[in-house]
């Protein structure tokens, strides 16, 4: 049984550099980047085996259900600009966000994007989007640019609009601005056997969706199998979350 949780901590991170630890799946985490093969459930005492997405933005087709999204969302208006640091608006709508969510995640934007001692540094060339309804925000979110690659690091939205699935509207957006700039892939985070509620980052298309297999450090073709739940003994499920936190 394969776990592990690895973590580097750069003094600079160029845009060819964050495109090479993607593509071995590698994720950021403040302004670290880690990777790992497993994640801790709410109790502490569950643990999920994790697999990494990536999307090549060429074999990715606009879906019935994208074309569904879009139209509910076509009378917002959309930015996206280079992150100079977190916005106001973008922290009161996240605290409400954080209020309404039923899972684990970052406490606030800070806590996801910034590391506490250097709160204004920033290795990353990170994107800032936000949806607005007339002049009121109801959405945001941030991506990281590579050279030929992004990945996607954080959503919300107003609970109050969640008939319009913002979440997956962010997607769709940051994949359109790639697109439109020429790169290849789109990594917007993992799913984890046995854990529903992250499996709607497939909704771009299972068929075009690769998952990293940890053993052979390759790309393979998505497959339903892998979001089955494992079953792990109590000394094996230990053996996990030690892997994890040593």
């Amino acid at each position: 049984m394969l776990a592990y949780h690895k973590a580097l901590v750069p003094d600079s991170l160029s845009g060819s550099e964050l495109d090479h630890y993607l593509a071995l799946g590698w994720y950021r985490m403040n302004q670290t980047i880690f990777t790992t093969t497993h994640m801790i459930g709410d109790n502490a005492l569950s643990v999920y085996r994790l697999h990494w997405l990536r999307f090549p933005l060429s074999e990715l087709r606009n879906e019935a259900s994208h074309r569904r999204i879009r139209k509910r969302a076509q009378s917002f208006k959309i930015t996206i600009e280079n992150f100079a640091g977190i916005r106001p608006d973008h922290q009161e709508l996240y605290s409400r966000y954080w209020d309404s969510i039923h899972f684990f995640g970052a406490v606030s934007i800070e806590d996801c994007l910034c590391d506490k001692d250097t709160p204004d540094r920033n290795l990353f060339r990170t994107q800032c989007i936000s949806i607005f309804d007339n002049e009121k925000l109801i959405a945001g979110g941030y991506f990281d640019l590579g050279d030929r690659s992004a990945a996607s690091i954080l959503h919300f939205f107003d609970p109050t609009y969640r008939r319009y699935s913002l979440g997956k509207y962010l997607i769709l957006l940051t994949v359109d601005y790639l697109k439109s700039k020429g790169y290849e892939f789109y990594y917007p985070g993992y799913v984890a056997a046995g854990f529903p509620k992250l499996d709607y980052k497939l909704f771009l298309g299972k068929e075009a969706a690769q998952y990293f297999h940890f053993e052979t450090e390759t790309w393979r073709q998505f497959q339903n199998s892998i979001l089955k739940p494992e079953d792990y003994s109590e000394i094996e499920r230990w053996k996990v979350i030690l892997a994890l936190v040593e």
